[in-house]
């Protein structure tokens, strides 16, 4: 999280840290942030109950197979609000070095693939979908005939 921060902090823009070690008052900082907009960055905490509507953009780092919470992480950008009427998200997807020298993590990246192509069916970029596809296919695997190999069960 901190190189996180320290790489927007380069770019010149002070971020908003947010999550359940934090110091401070997290109802504060939301409160904040809602007031005044910004970059906030966030582990594990945007799930379940945060409400922030007015969020325009989001860059997810770190996904989940699990489909409650790539749904509600995505969700909290979705939501409408007063004068918005779109959403920008970035779901970022992990990919060896080397899969030569980590053939362990080509289960790994096609869950991430498989997610992401689910994840841009409902985007209106239709491209991002349609190079994933390639991606995979590269990969050596056909994502139409994966079903839900990307998503966890839920429990």
């Amino acid at each position: 999280m901190q190189e996180t921060m320290g790489l927007i902090r380069v770019e010149g823009v002070n971020p908003i840290e947010y999550h359940t070690g934090m110091e401070g008052n997290r109802d504060a900082t939301l409160d904040w942030f809602r007031e005044f907009g910004g970059i906030l960055v966030s582990i594990k905490c945007l799930d379940e109950g945060v409400d922030i509507p007015a969020v325009t953009h989001a860059l997810i780092l770190a996904s989940s197979q699990n489909p409650r919470q790539f749904i509600q992480r995505r969700g909290r950008v979705l939501r409408k609000a007063p004068g918005k009427y779109l959403a920008d998200i970035h779901d970022a997807i992990v990919v060896p070095v080397s899969m030569d020298d980590e053939p362990e993590q080509l289960s790994l990246l096609k869950s991430e693939l498989l997610r992401a192509i689910e994840f841009s069916n409902s985007a209106l970029n239709k491209s991002a979908g349609a190079e994933l596809r390639e991606i995979a296919r590269k990969m050596g695997f056909d994502p139409e005939e994966s079903g839900n190999d990307g998503m966890e069960e839920e429990e």
